[in-house]
Formats: structure tokens, sequence, C-alpha cells
């Protein structure tokens, strides 16, 4: 959970998906659901100074569905979790949503009433996998600089701008919509966009040349944070003090059978087998339903409900395509299985998978003492971007894993001159060229994933924030 010069993309796959807007003017086609891969060449890039060579051609696997109605002239949203797209895709953002025991069922709160939604793949999280020519893959390919937070930001920022610019027909406003760790990549994406390039140590000359050409207005239109990791290292300390207050204590306390031996919320949470996802849950229970929503994202059955697509109709992802391509991670427990899939569409070579939820750039199953822990350059790169980026934040207030009462302090801890307040639904920044406030929307009922538990207050709030942006 916390679960490329540019190439030519794949062309859209073809698509039993409904066209909103009919025929597009200019002879363009219909705007449709469609999922593929945009293609981003290898590129040289600098990490820490450390010239790091991104050899392969990353496949990046998007999935676009369109608006119900307008979608030419809608806000385009961009979704991911801190990975993969899973969970995002897989409750309570598009036409369909995962019940708790995999079941796919409309949902009547989908996002597409008021946006289009265009759910991308990190490097080799997902469907993303890439492809090298002419050798296999080595310990290089899968390094720590290749699987860092700043390429990361920049594939999925180089991918989405991909897509948008074979779309021209869609005209409206860009926001980025990320769960988790996705705060790390959307801050990162938003310092990219500002040109803000010295908050980042690293450098990427093909990014740098996309973003000089691009409209950096319409593609920081604004931020939707849900459940964020924003501040680094000093995001860890507050959170700990927030497993420390008598109002969190209290809360668990209340939901859970048996008495608290501490004083520390996220211990009694555990000591009683709870989900620090969502202390009012069982820890089994919630990664079963998460497990369900990945087996059905896997699921030929359910491909078309939740994708838009059959799987078959995908370029790029048949066995034969695929079986060109590496992934660094290899499944595990975590990983559904994938026979049906791979009857479908074609085996893979042994140890490979057609869709990994995490990627090498995931703790724990990959990456070790990552930047975005051990510093506060995020932090830094956030409070940058929110003096000129509107806002939104989600407090899930059984959430345990980013508690929202711990942003405020986290902040504070490297803010500097700029001052921290919370009160009510907004946390205000105040900057020398004046305070700006930061939309913050609470859900008592639900933990770390908000559009799984709270579908219809989440998908109210974010159309009343678009509507004033």
């Amino acid at each position: 959970m916390l679960s490329l010069s540019l190439g030519c993309g794949s062309p859209p796959a073809a698509t039993d998906g409904t066209a909103t807007d009919g025929a597009a003017t200019d002879g363009a086609a219909p705007i449709a659901a469609e999922a593929g891969f945009e293609d981003l060449a290898p590129r040289a890039v600098t990490v820490h100074e450390r010239a790091v060579t991104l050899a392969a051609m990353s496949k990046i696997f998007y999935n676009f569905r369109p608006a119900d109605t307008d979608a030419g002239t809608r806000p385009v949203i961009v979704l991911f979790n801190g990975f993969a797209s899973d969970v995002v895709r897989a409750f309570g953002t598009g036409p369909n949503s995962v019940g708790l025991d995999g079941s796919i069922a409309p949902n009547p709160h989908s996002l597409t009433r008021i946006a289009n939604l265009l759910y991308i793949e990190p490097r080799q999280a997902g469907f993303s996998y890439d492809v090298l020519e002419g050798r296999a893959a080595n310990p290089s390919d899968c390094s720590q600089d290749v699987f860092s937070e700043y390429v990361d930001a920049a594939d999925v920022l180089l991918a989405s701008v991909q897509f948008l610019e074979r779309h021209a027909t869609l005209h409206g406003p860009v926001y980025w919509l990320g769960e988790s760790y996705a705060g790390v990549r959307i801050s990162w994406i938003m310092a990219y966009l500002r040109q803000a390039w010295a908050l980042a140590p690293y450098r990427d000359d093909v990014l740098q040349s996309m973003v000089a050409r691009i409209d950096r207005n319409r593609y920081s239109s604004g931020q939707i944070l849900l459940q964020p990791w924003l501040v680094g290292a000093a995001h860890t300390t507050a959170i700990r003090a927030a497993c420390q207050s008598s109002t969190l204590l209290t809360s668990v306390q209340a939901s859970v059978p048996t008495a608290c031996a501490s004083n520390d919320a996220c211990a009694c949470a555990s000591a009683n087998a709870r989900s620090p996802y969502d202390f009012s849950v069982g820890e089994r229970e919630l990664n079963a339903r998460l497990f369900a929503a990945d087996a059905a994202q896997v699921s030929p059955e359910h491909a078309e409900a939740l994708y838009g697509v059959r799987f078959e109709t995908i370029a790029g992802l048949s066995g034969s395509e695929r079986a060109r391509g590496f992934k660094c991670s290899v499944a595990d427990t975590d990983t559904p299985d994938q026979t049906a899939l791979a009857t479908l569409l074609g085996p893979l070579p042994a140890a490979q998978s057609y869709n990994l939820a995490y990627s090498p750039l995931t703790t724990g199953k990959g990456s070790v003492d990552p930047d975005w822990r051990r510093q506060n350059l995020i932090g830094q790169a956030f409070l940058a971007n929110a003096e000129h980026v509107p806002t939104l934040i989600t407090d899930g207030q059984r959430d345990l894993v980013v508690p929202e009462q711990a942003l405020a302090p986290a902040l504070r801890a490297i803010s500097g001159a700029i001052t921290v307040s919370e009160a009510g639904n907004e946390l205000t920044l105040g900057y020398a060229s004046g305070p700006r406030t930061l939309a913050v929307r609470r859900y008592p009922s639900a933990g770390h994933m908000i559009t799984m538990i709270e579908p219809a207050a989440f998908a109210a709030d974010l159309r009343a924030w678009l509507d004033n942006h």
C-alpha cells in the first residue's frame, strides 16, 4: 500500500467502451475507454550526482475511462495508489467497484460523472514492464537509483503528458489524485511542472525539455491527496507522536474488544489484531478484501467492467509481447493467481507475472532506506508547491499508517519561516507572499482507503472542490 526520451506510445486499443461525446470534431475517433502502454525510451539521468542509465524501454500501463458527458472539456484526473493503481481502480472512482467477495457492481458515485479518469501504473508496477534489446536484465537495471522516487515521478509525468498529447480532443485541466506514498510522487511531479529543479537531487534532460514546452498551468491544476505521505523523516516522527495522543487512543479503545495495555493507540490496535490501515477492521479481514480486489483486476471475466476493455484487445499485453520484457520483482503471497490471464493471453517465462500490485520501489519489496523515509526533501517540495497549487487532503480518521493529525506537526518541524496552522477543515500555510489555505476533508468511518469506505462522501467533496477551482 504504502500498498525516457519520449517514445511513441502504443496505439489505442480496440474497445467496446461507449463514446461520450459521439464522433469528435475534425474526424477524430470518439472519446472512449481504452487501455494500453506508453513507451518511454531509454534515457540517461543523474540521481544524487550519480550518472544513471535507464537502459530499458519502460512500458507504462494506462487505463482511460472517459467522463460520462462532455469528455472533451471535462477535467482529466490522473490516478494511482502508492505503487500501482489497484485500490483506486477497485473502489469508488470508476464506473464499477469490487465487492467484499470479489464480485463487481456498478458504482453510483463514479467520478466519471465529473471528470475523465486516467489510471497510470508506474514503472514495473501493475501491468507495466520494461524491455531491453539485445541482452538480459542485470542488477543495474533493477537498482535503487532506477527505482527511486525521482525517476518514478518523472516516468509518470512523461507517460501522462504523452498520453494526453496523443489525445488532443481532451482539453480539460489536469489534476493529480494519489493515495499514500503517491503523495511523494505528486509532490515531485508538481515540483517538476513548476520547474523547481533545485528541490530534487535529480537531473533529467528529457523531462526538462518536455516540461519547457507544455502548458504547465494546465498540468498543475491541483493535487488531490488521499492519506498522503508528504514530509519525510519528520512525518515518521510525527506519526509516532500521534500514536501517543489521547484522542487517537480513545478512538481505538472504543473500537477494540479488549482494554489497551499501553497508552499507544497503534500498539493497542496491533495487540487486538486490527489493521493499521483501518483500526475498526481486523487485519486479516482487510487484507483479504484487498487481495480479492487485486484478484478481480487480473480476472478476464471482470476486465471489461473494471478497465472498460477486454484484456485480449490491449496492444502490448499478450504473452508473446509481454514475454519480451522483464520485471525486477517476483510474485509472492500478495499476488493473486493469474492462471486465467495466462490461459487467455499466453504463458510467460518462469518467475514472471503479468501484474504485480507493487514494484521494486516498494519498501519491503526492494526499496531500502529511501530518501522519502530518511530525509525531508519531499516535505520541502510539498511546502514549495502548496504556495502555488490548489490542494485537497483527506483525513480518514481510522488510519494509523498516515493519520492526518500528524501532518501539521510534521510540517512545522521543517517549515522554517512558513507558519503552519490547522482549524476546522483547513490547513493554512503562511508564506511571505501571504497565507494559502489547503482543504482538509474528514471521513470518520474511513481509514487509509477513503474511496473503499466512503465513496459517496468523497465524490461529493471532490465535486464541490473542483467546482471552486
